[in-house]
């Protein structure tokens, strides 16, 4: 039989050359990879490479008895895409001769057909590249050389999802070509020169003309949604997701239990690969499509809420619904086929508690709460170097969902169904008003709770009324930031005070301790419209009370803001209702305090942070200054001079460090009470001029209390570059 024909251009003369020369030497556990995309091409070439290796080998041993092949070509089975299973076949069936000698190695393998597993199931082509992970446990069997031929999207896929395999390479060969047309000519080889008939191309038993098999265009990529026949575009969608996720495990993976649970959504896909074609009910798919959006909701709550995962949970469950409002046909309303009901029980036997928990599908306003509370943590997610979708289309559908669900209940709807979809609706309202219509967002969030409220009983069910009441005196706080003031926090404040009425500190002392925080800060915003000592004096109480739970070695972070809130508290009743040992106090607890912030805060990152430390320490240092200065409270000079030299250091500290502050990259400025940064640089330099300003005061004050020689004292601690400007102000 003739070698296919095909032309051949001169730079794939030279791989091929370097291919043939790789394999000469023989060498023990030779691995090659070769890929080509033109498979009239790859079957000239390995035709030729087998006949070129046979007629040299021919008469290289003459003190060879035995005729024992050189190079064998193999054909993957793409059953079972084994090639070491293929290779151990073959020598079985091929033993060497006893009496081989030393003149005679072990033949060498080249192995092709994997450009076909692209249209075979998804759990085929993981099976392929699992077989070529366990290389070392069958590298006895490549004493010789193996040769692996392959299409492009291929040699990618095995670099990525067989890295032992890839480890072990010898050699990679790229051949250049086009994908084969769909019809070839079998000829005379033009460019090797040499027209003889070559015979038998394989040494299994099996004809030569099956190797020459009929061209075939291969796929763009793999995995590849041609994998999956499915009846539409979201079943490849899902599929391939699927697959370049567990691509994606098993990079990361470490062990045979990382790989076996990896395989678990890949076999979920072969069965619905299997009820698609035998064209089972659509309750069987919807069944099948739940349990693999069990496995990823299982993961999500085990905190890898990637938004991979998040989408191919979204997906399988967009296909349950789809299947379950699909009209029923004729052929829907009868009882499932025997092959239907074999495919739907082996489901629930194979894929153990994931397949066992779909056994019988959820209602569908559960599927549809679920599939908004995906969409919402979509939105939410900010994960560096991926791709994620626009927050607001997520926030958008997660609330159009949450409607539809609201929509399906009625009077005989649980009761728990309705709270359920009301204060994820709430949620989902007060998310997307921070992107666009804040206040009609903000108000149809109230609406959400409070409809949530009215199903809820205190009694029974504290914990969910606590949560309700908390998120709704967020959005009544939120409200009052853009009018109407008053009102709004009057609102927040009483349902602040409801959520602890239904909190416990001991069961719940986090939750219960930021209730208290939120509302210290809503009466301490009220006092801003409304001056009034006893909405401060409650404010600091409320804080107080907050830092019996939020302490500094349990959550450092939220200890620092409630410590500078409380500070921030003492700072204003000082400067607005009491008398003159009242002030003091005041002062020296909001020192007090805001130095604790400070403390905490200089031993975390300033990503964990929500509140502004500079503006916390422009704060101290005023207070320092107040302590010192304010007429009426009349100190000592030592205790003046004390709280001078503290507000100068604190100030001055302002000074050099605003500039690195307002650069740091993700500061977030969350609580209510502190100084927010400036938006631009005439803010940023306003800041700075304000702290530059008190810096003056502070060193005047030193002359008024101490003369020259404290002016003098207070200006040797200026650094250089701001000495000039200070000087020109004195």
């Amino acid at each position: 039989m003739s070698i296919p024909s095909q032309k051949v251009s001169s730079s794939n003369k030279q791989i091929y050359q370097r291919l043939k020369q790789a394999i000469d030497l023989n060498l023990r556990r030779q691995i090659f990879i070769a890929a080509c995309d033109d498979l009239c091409l790859r079957d000239c070439l390995a035709a030729r490479l087998q006949a070129e290796l046979t007629a040299e080998s021919a008469g290289s041993n003459p003190r060879s008895p035995i005729d024992y092949p050189r190079f064998v070509s193999l054909e993957l089975d793409l059953n079972d895409p084994n090639p070491w299973g293929s290779l151990a076949a073959w020598l079985t069936k091929h033993p060497p001769p006893q009496n081989m000698g030393i003149y005679s190695p072990l033949p060498g393998f080249q192995i092709l057909g994997a450009e076909h597993l692209t249209r075979h199931s998804a759990a085929v082509q993981w099976s392929f590249l699992s077989y070529l992970r366990d290389i070392e446990a069958h590298l006895q069997m490549c004493e010789s050389t193996l040769l692996l031929w392959v299409s492009r999207p291929w040699l990618s896929s095995i670099e990525q999802s067989a890295p032992e395999f890839w480890q072990w390479r010898t050699g990679v060969f790229e051949f250049e070509g086009e994908p084969t047309p769909a019809k070839q000519d079998f000829g005379r080889s033009e460019d090797f020169g040499n027209s003889e008939n070559l015979g038998n191309l394989r040494d299994n038993g099996d004809s030569g003309d099956q190797l020459l098999r009929s061209p075939e265009s291969e796929q763009s990529s793999i995995p590849d949604s041609a994998s999956f026949p499915a009846p539409d575009a979201k079943s490849i969608e899902l599929a391939d997701l699927v697959l370049a996720t567990a691509s994606e495990d098993e990079l990361e993976a470490e062990g045979d239990a990382a790989s076996e649970d990896n395989f678990l959504p890949l076999q979920t896909l072969q069965y619905i690969e299997l009820l698609q074609e035998h064209q089972c009910c659509s309750e069987a798919l919807a069944l099948a499509y739940h349990s693999l959006g069990n496995y990823y909701r299982d993961r999500i709550l085990g905190g890898e809420s990637s938004p991979q995962n998040l989408t191919i949970a979204i997906r399988a469950i967009e296909q349950v619904i789809a299947y379950l409002e699909l009209d029923a046909s004729s052929q829907q309303n009868q009882p499932p086929t025997e092959e239907c009901a074999r495919l739907i029980s082996q489901l629930t036997q194979n894929l153990t508690q994931y397949a066992e928990e779909s056994n019988s599908l959820p209602p569908m306003d559960d599927l549809i709460n679920d599939l908004g509370t995906f969409y919402w943590m979509l939105s939410r997610d900010r994960t560096d170097g991926v791709e994620v979708p626009d927050p607001v289309s997520c926030l958008e559908r997660s609330i159009a969902l949450y409607i539809e669900g609201l929509n399906r209940t009625d009077a005989e709807s649980a009761p728990q169904t309705r709270v359920r979809l009301n204060k994820n609706l709430g949620i989902a309202l007060a998310d997307l008003a921070r992107y666009q219509d804040k206040t009609q967002n903000l108000q149809q969030a109230v609406a959400a709770y409070q409809q949530a409220l009215l199903d809820l009983d205190p009694a029974t069910e504290p914990q969910q009324c606590a949560a309700a009441q908390n998120n709704l005196a967020t959005a009544y706080w939120h409200l009052a930031q853009d009018g109407e003031p008053i009102v709004y926090l009057k609102s927040a404040i009483a349902a602040y005070t409801q959520a602890l009425s239904c909190y416990s500190p001991e069961r719940e002392p986090l939750n219960y301790a930021g209730v208290q925080n939120n509302l210290g800060t809503a009466c301490w915003n009220l006092a801003q419209h409304e001056p009034s000592e006893l909405l401060l004096v409650r404010a600091i109480e409320a804080y107080r009370e907050a830092l019996k739970y939020r302490t500094r070695e349990l959550v450092p972070a939220a200890a620092a803001a409630t410590y500078n809130n409380l500070a921030t508290a003492y700072w204003h009743l000082a400067n607005q209702f009491q008398q003159k040992q009242a002030r003091i106090d005041s002062l020296q607890q909001a020192i007090t305090a805001y130095e604790a912030a400070l403390d905490i805060a200089r031993k975390l990152d300033r990503a964990q942070l929500t509140f502004d430390t500079l503006a916390a320490r422009n704060n101290l240092g005023l207070a320092h200054y107040q302590l010192a200065t304010a007429p009426d409270l009349a100190l000592n000079k030592a205790a003046q001079t004390s709280h001078l030299d503290a507000a100068l250091h604190h100030l001055l500290q302002v000074c050099a460090e605003w500039g690195q502050h307002l650069n740091d990259k993700g500061l977030i400025y969350g609580d209510k009470l502190n100084l927010q940064p400036p938006a631009n640089s005439q803010a940023a330099d306003d800041c700075r001029q304000t702290a530059l300003s008190y810096i003056v005061k502070t060193i005047r004050a030193f002359y008024s209390e101490c003369g020259l020689a404290g002016q003098n004292l207070a200006l040797s601690k200026v650094p250089g570059d701001l000495l000039p400007e200070i000087l020109r102000r004195l």
